[in-house]
């Protein structure tokens, strides 16, 4: 796969600002106890985009902490230097472009090496969690946080509660054919998550823990949060902007390699051109409501 295509998996449609609301920073608090980052001195951030990972790791991290964050995409590595800036904290990062296959690092250079989100877009994700143990040091901890996407299509709203059992079948159908021909493709599993922890085993690292984030996306009236009124504005975007999981072509292309025909994929789209339609409709009287959660795996093990 080129490094042309593959960059354009890198969304900006995710980079938003209800990334900042990913985590509980409690929770993180509690794993960073259980993961003994007090030990940590040097971090690397691979697939780093604007930095939110690093950045929201960095707060569990003793203050002396260095993350480096690198990217294929020179627009984020840009934009994550510049958003450390903005947060006055540009002093404990640094950012250069990078692929995650071919790490610009020598061996044992880092005591974590983490990702976010990044494996569900790689053609070989066990060759890269190989290279990121390369550069990982001998007791050095790696920390990956991965999902199980095609969950999400079993999350319901006000909206979509009452759907026939056929139309839900449909929305689990549609996406699960549009993850497998992603991957056909080559461009990565949208639910890698399930399997990492059969490949910490099998890269050798010890002391394999696997956490779920606790974290949920809730929405109901009156949307009185920051946190809410960012992500109804970020739904209401989406559903302008005729976006899914993907946009329209890219769905067509995962749909079609996934082996589904274009007869069914407009059949498909169309449903959910009507369910945003619905939502947004509900979104702008106030009646939208759901608890949102997702499976967001966090997987450690320690590097022999």
């Amino acid at each position: 796969m080129t490094e042309q295509k593959q960059q354009k998996l890198h969304s900006a449609e995710y980079f938003g600002e209800q990334r900042d609301f990913w985590w509980n920073r409690d929770f993180l608090t509690l794993l960073g106890q259980r993961w003994e980052l007090e030990k940590v001195n040097t971090v690397l951030d691979v697939g780093c985009g604007l930095g939110h990972w690093g950045q929201t790791l960095a707060d569990i991290l003793p203050r002396w902490v260095k993350v480096t964050g690198i990217d294929r995409e020179d627009r984020w590595v840009e934009g994550a230097r510049s958003r450390v800036q903005a947060l006055k904290k540009a002093e404990r990062f640094s950012y250069q472009s990078g692929v995650a296959s071919s790490l610009p690092f020598e061996d044992t250079t880092f005591d974590m090496v983490t990702c976010q989100t990044l494996l569900i877009h790689v053609q070989e994700p066990l060759a890269v969690l190989k290279e990121m143990l390369r550069v990982l040091k001998p007791g050095g901890i790696l920390v990956v946080a991965e999902p199980n996407n095609l969950a999400s299509s079993l999350l319901f709203n006000s909206v979509t509660f009452e759907y026939s059992i056929e139309r839900i079948c449909d929305r689990v159908r549609f996406q699960l054919v549009c993850e497998r021909g992603k991957a056909a493709l080559g461009e990565g599993n949208n639910s890698i998550g399930d399997l990492l922890p059969g490949y910490f085993a099998s890269l050798g690292l010890n002391n394999i823990q696997v956490y779920l984030s606790d974290k949920a996306f809730s929405l109901f009236p009156p949307y009185e949060s920051k946190e809410q009124q960012i992500l109804r504005q970020q739904y209401l975007d989406w559903i302008k902007e005729n976006f899914w999981i993907w946009n329209r072509d890219e769905t067509q292309r995962f749909f079609l390699a996934g082996g589904g025909t274009k007869q069914e994929f407009e059949t498909y789209w169309q449903q959910i051109l009507l369910e945003n339609q619905d939502s947004q409709k509900a979104l702008v009287d106030g009646s939208f409501d759901t608890a949102n959660s997702s499976i967001l795996y966090l997987v450690s093990g320690i590097k022999v």
